[in-house]
């Protein structure tokens, strides 16, 4: 039998179910992720943006898709994947309830942290992949100078090491994370962070290293923010994926439950990422 199926209104072809799937995906994207204007535009694309910095003034470029965006811009593309809020908005300990039978916490060998309470982690040093998936709602973790929370659906990496501050969300769309920081010498900020894009604070001027770690992880579109102590970043959620020891662990135990809902989300949100944004432009540190 042929794999077409022809009515009397057309023809309906597997790729019209995939094109219909992707589109959906990239719409929900879209309407959920952080931008860093209130008033928010498609995901993706780059709108007039309002930096930290208010006496900045607002760019508005011309060509406003990706990944046509002109060579001249990456800055202000890194700066459409995170939004500033107040510092009352970040969530409050008393959030913290319900089920917490889907809050995973994988870390690597060298990390040094505790577990106050099943929804809580204290980092002291180290790297560690935090997956909130529902019916759980909310986990926090605490590094020396402030916080990194991760709502329903979220999966992200937190890393603490050396006075750095390395937050990537990997899938959680919308206020799924954020982060608030005080690093020494600075004001505190409290900032949403979209899928796919990486967020690091440092308690010292941050480096174009610091940026850049090899880690196997590829970046394109970097900016930095409040006098170099904060920094942001677009990453290959796939080369994650693929390259990351945390989420080795989970590829390689898919024959849990919990693990094929992890990997299976990381896995769509990178493919919608690709298709949104394109995979070109990407470098690793080796």
């Amino acid at each position: 039998m042929s794999a077409n199926k022809r009515t009397s209104d057309g023809i309906i072809t597997h790729s019209t179910v995939i094109t219909t799937a992707i589109a959906i995906g990239c719409f929900a994207l879209a309407a959920t992720s952080p931008q860093l204007v209130a008033q928010g535009g498609p995901y993706g694309m780059i709108p007039p943006v309002i930096p930290f910095n208010p006496k900045v003034p607002v760019f508005v470029p011309t060509d406003v898709t990706y990944p046509t965006v002109p060579f001249s811009t990456p800055a202000l593309f890194a700066l459409s994947g995170i939004q500033q809020i107040p510092n009352t908005s970040f969530p409050k300990e008393d959030q913290l309830k319900g089920s917490s039978e889907w809050i995973l916490v994988r870390a690597r060998p060298q990390a040094e942290y505790n577990r106050p309470s099943v929804y809580s982690v204290t980092l002291n040093k180290g790297d560690i992949l935090v997956t909130v998936k529902r019916p759980s709602n909310l986990a926090i973790v605490t590094i020396p100078y402030g916080k990194v929370s991760i709502a329903s659906d979220g999966d992200a990496v937190v890393s603490f090491n050396n006075g750095i501050l390395r937050v990537q969300n990997i899938d959680g769309l919308g206020k799924s994370v954020c982060a608030q920081v005080k690093p020494p010498g600075t004001e505190m900020k409290t900032i949403q962070l979209a899928p796919g894009f990486e967020f690091v604070a440092g308690d010292r001027k941050l480096g174009g290293l610091d940026l850049r770690p090899k880690d196997g992880i590829a970046r394109r579109h970097f900016k930095f923010l409040e006098g170099g102590h904060l920094a942001v970043s677009e990453f290959s959620v796939d080369s994650a994926i693929k390259n990351s020891d945390l989420i080795a662990d989970i590829r390689q135990n898919t024959t849990g439950v919990k693990e094929r809902r992890i990997l299976s989300d990381m896995s769509k949100m990178a493919a919608v990422l690709n298709y949104t944004r394109g995979e070109g432009g990407f470098s690793e540190e080796k």
